[in-house]
C-alpha cells in the first residue's frame, strides 16, 4: 500500500500527466459547450434573422420565375391536381428552412459526442499510463527506485495499480462532467429524459471508464517492456492500424471479429453490428444479410485477454531483463 501511495504521489507530480489531463478536460468542455450551444432554443433573434432570409428569397429573380410558372400551368410544373394557389405554396420559401436547429437529446448524444468524448477519454488515458512508464526509464530513475525496493514485481505491481486507479478516478471525472452538463441543461430547457435512457448512459460511462484505465495499464505494460514511451506509441499505432488492415484482408470466414475496433464498440455500445464480406448471400430473392453482430461478452474477452498478455509478458520482462 505504502508503494502504491508513492506512484500515486509520483503520478500526480508529473507535468505532462497534468497538462494531458488539463487538455482532456478542456476539449471534453469545448465539445460539451458547442454541443449545447448548437441544440439552443429558437429565439426570437432567431426567427427574425430567419425572416430576414425569407424575404431575401422572396425577392430574388428565380423565385418570380417559379411563381410565374404557377401562374401559366401549376400542373405541368408540379405535377397533376395541382392548383396555382398549392403550387405557389410549395415553391414558397418557409421559415422553417432555416430554423433548422435539432432539441437537444441525451438519447442522440449517446451516439454522437458522448462517444467521441469517450474515445478521445481512452486514448488520452492510454497515452497517459505509457508516459507515466516512460518518463522512469527516459530519466534513469527506474535504478533508483529499485535500490530502495529491490522486489520488482512490488515495485511493477504499484506502479501498475497507481496507473490503473488514477485513470480511472480521472476519466470518472472528465465523462461524469460532461454528462452532467448536457443533463443540466435539458433540465433547464424543459426536456425530460427518461429513465432508461439514464440507465443507458450510466453503463456506458461506466464501460468508458473502465476501458480507460484498462488502456492506461496496457500502455504502462507495454511501456515497462519496450522501454521507450515512443516506441510504445509506434507499437500501439501499427497493432491498431496494421491489426485492422490485416483482419480486413484475411480470406477466413468472421475475421471481424478479431478487429480492435470492433471490439471496443461492442464492449462500450453493449454488442455492436459490422459487415462481414466473408459471409456469402446465394443469389436470388430471399433474407441474407452481410451483418455480423460481436457481443458485449465478446469485447469484453477480447479487451481482457489483450490486457492480460501484454501485462503478463511486461511483468517477466521486468523481473528477469537487466535494468540500466
Amino acid at each position: 500500500m505504502r508503494l502504491v501511495l508513492v506512484e500515486l504521489s509520483r503520478f500526480r507530480s508529473r507535468r505532462a500527466i497534468a497538462l494531458m489531463l488539463l487538455g482532456a478536460g478542456l476539449l471534453t468542455a469545448v465539445l460539451a459547450g458547442i454541443t449545447i450551444w448548437e441544440t439552443r432554443p429558437i429565439s426570437q433573434a432567431d426567427r427574425a434573422a430567419a425572416q430576414v432570409q425569407v424575404d431575401r428569397e422572396l425577392q430574388q429573380p428565380y423565385y418570380q420565375r417559379h411563381i410565374e410558372r404557377c401562374r401559366r400551368d401549376p400542373e405541368r410544373f408540379m405535377g397533376p391536381n395541382t392548383t396555382t394557389a398549392r403550387c405557389i405554396s410549395m415553391v414558397e420559401p418557409r421559415l422553417s428552412w432555416f430554423l433548422s436547429r435539432s432539441q437537444l437529446s441525451l438519447a442522440q448524444e449517446r451516439h454522437d459526442s458522448g462517444l467521441a468524448v469517450l474515445l478521445i477519454v481512452c486514448a488520452v488515458m492510454i497515452i497517459i499510463g505509457t508516459t507515466f512508464a516512460g518518463a522512469d526509464w527516459s530519466s534513469g530513475s527506474i535504478s533508483n527506485q529499485l535500490l530502495f525496493e529491490p522486489r520488482r514485481s512490488r515495485v511493477w505491481l504499484a506502479k501498475g495499480v497507481a496507473a490503473f486507479l488514477a485513470t480511472l478516478v480521472a476519466a470518472a471525472l472528465i465523462l461524469a462532467a460532461f454528462w452532467v452538463a448536457l443533463l443540466i441543461a435539458t433540465e433547464v430547457r424543459g426536456i425530460s429524459t427518461g429513465a432508461r435512457v439514464q440507465e443507458d448512459i450510466r453503463w456506458m460511462v461506466g464501460r468508458g471508464v473502465l476501458l480507460a484505465a484498462l488502456g492506461a495499464l496496457g500502455g504502462f505494460a507495454l511501456t515497462m517492456l519496450v522501454r521507450h514511451t515512443v516506441g510504445t506509441l509506434a507499437v500501439m499505432f501499427a497493432y491498431a492500424v496494421g491489426g485492422e488492415a490485416l483482419t480486413a484482408s484475411l480470406p477466413i470466414a468472421g475475421a471481424g471479429q478479431w478487429s480492435l475496433a470492433n471490439n471496443v464498440f461492442a464492449w462500450i455500445r453493449d454488442g455492436w453490428t459490422y459487415y462481414d464480406d466473408s459471409i456469402v448471400c446465394p443469389p436470388g430473392p430471399g433474407l441474407c444479410t452481410q451483418e455480423s453482430v460481436l457481443t458485449l461478452g465478446h469485447g469484453a474477452a477480447y479487451i481482457g485477454v489483450l490486457v492480460l498478455v501484454v501485462v503478463a509478458f511486461s511483468v517477466a520482462s521486468f523481473r528477469h531483463r537487466d535494468v540500466p
